[in-house]
């Protein structure tokens, strides 16, 4: 079952996600790139009180890797990450908003780069842990 993002719940998202596939997709119509390669590996962390952890890391040289922690929220149907500390501290302080779609145990957020002007969005896709 497919939930719009208008009908989540903050209950709908909390819980540990594994994962899948983070990539930039381009406006412009360029092939989708993966900043930590196709095969990177993560986790994020949505606390029932408010609180997020994401780590992502390459699976392959060179080492690279992102994490960030702070408070999360559904809003506008979308979820907010209001980032407090990152392994970038250029990303502290910011709030990230990204569209959601639950598809089963399948969570697909998509939205702006980090940086604005790169004329991308990024497409991050996690599956529940049981």
């Amino acid at each position: 079952m497919t939930l719009a993002a208008a009908g989540l719940a903050a209950s709908d998202l909390a819980g540990a996600w594994r994962l899948e596939s983070w990539s930039f997709a381009y406006d412009d119509g360029r092939p989708s790139e993966y900043p930590l390669g196709p095969q990177a590996r993560g986790l994020l962390l949505y606390l029932p009180s408010g609180e997020l952890s994401a780590t992502l890391m390459s699976t392959t040289p060179p080492p690279a890797s992102l994490a960030y922690a702070g408070r999360w929220s559904v809003a506008d149907g979308a979820v907010h990450h209001a980032i407090e500390i990152a392994s970038d501290p250029a990303l502290a302080g910011i709030t990230t908003r990204r569209e959601l779609q639950l598809d089963g145990d399948r969570l697909t957020l998509t939205g702006a780069d980090f940086r604005p002007g790169t004329g991308r969005r990024q497409v991050i896709v996690w599956r529940r842990q049981s």
